[in-house]
């Protein structure tokens, strides 16, 4: 089906927006975003009409989602933000969480953890067993600087699902940070069993590799710190953790040299102040 089979704004029926939303969701998948977004924009101004909230609200939904596929975050806000007005004037507070959560992810996604924070804070207000806003909220918590905040976060998360592999990953991280290292690895060995999507895998190796490295087995953890900077070279966590490692194995020169990398990354704040931090400790060395 085409963009221009329902164009029209004069309603769309039932049949015709199962058609036409199959359509756009097998596109995304595909990853064919002009065709998922010209589909998506039609059932959206098919259904911008009394009584099709829901469906106005799904489709602005899924054109955020198209967005964010396509990296570009102010279309996703300005959607999401649309979605969210037709889920509340429904009094949908699950569909309201869901896209509260989409928000606070893309404000993490650009370094605005407060942000982050307070929109995952509204989503879990409106459905406190949405372990996908919590685990967002433990995030956000985390990276803005509370890893303790983060780390009881995440265990409501798995309170609720105790396989839910995001919360995992976040509670691992937190822990090895925090010098946790054995509870640390449990975490996220159980993560990378159940399956970490790619994007996520630098930072479990990463936090692995330190969990290693803070029980004394340094050989492991400088190949699993290894294969995480194979994954992204230009990761800032990842050079702020194999820069603890390098100190704790007495590399000190290449543990400062990881940390100058981190300051010309144009790194988050928060990073950028931990990398500053570790450089003024290992000048008193």
């Amino acid at each position: 089906m085409s963009g221009a089979d329902i164009s029209s704004r004069s309603g769309i029926s039932a049949h015709e927006y199962g058609a036409a939303w199959a359509a756009a969701t097998a596109a995304l998948e595909a990853g064919d975003l002009a065709a998922a977004r010209t589909l998506a924009t039609s059932i959206a101004d098919r259904s911008h009409a009394p009584g099709l909230e829901r469906r106005y609200g799904r489709a602005k939904h899924l054109l955020a989602r198209i967005a964010r596929a396509a990296g570009d975050p102010a279309a996703a806000e300005e959607a999401l933000r649309a979605a969210l007005r037709a889920f509340t004037f429904l009094e949908d507070a699950s569909g309201a969480a869901d896209v509260l959560t989409d928000l606070a992810e893309v404000r993490l996604a650009a370094g605005q953890f407060g942000d982050a924070s307070d929109l995952s804070r509204q989503a879990v207000k409106r459905a406190p067993g949405n372990v996908r806003a919590l685990t967002v909220l433990g995030y956000a918590q985390w990276l803005s600087g509370s890893p303790a905040d983060g780390e009881s976060t995440f265990e409501q998360a798995l309170h609720i699902r105790r396989d839910a592999v995001a919360a995992l990953c976040g509670r691992g991280q937190v822990r090895a940070d925090l010098g946790d290292h054995r509870d640390a690895l449990t975490d996220l060995d159980r993560a990378l069993r159940l399956g970490v999507p790619a994007a996520e895998e630098a930072d479990v190796r990463s936090a692995r590799a330190l969990a290693l490295a803070g029980l004394g087995n340094l050989p492991d953890a400088d190949a699993e710190i290894t294969r995480a900077v194979e994954l992204d070279p230009n990761r800032a966590r990842t050079r702020l953790r194999r820069a603890r490692i390098r100190s704790l194995a007495g590399r000190l020169e290449e543990a400062f040299g990881d940390l100058q990398e981190v300051l010309s990354f144009g790194a988050a704040p928060v990073e950028t102040a931990t990398a500053r931090r570790a450089l003024a400790r290992l000048r008193t060395l």
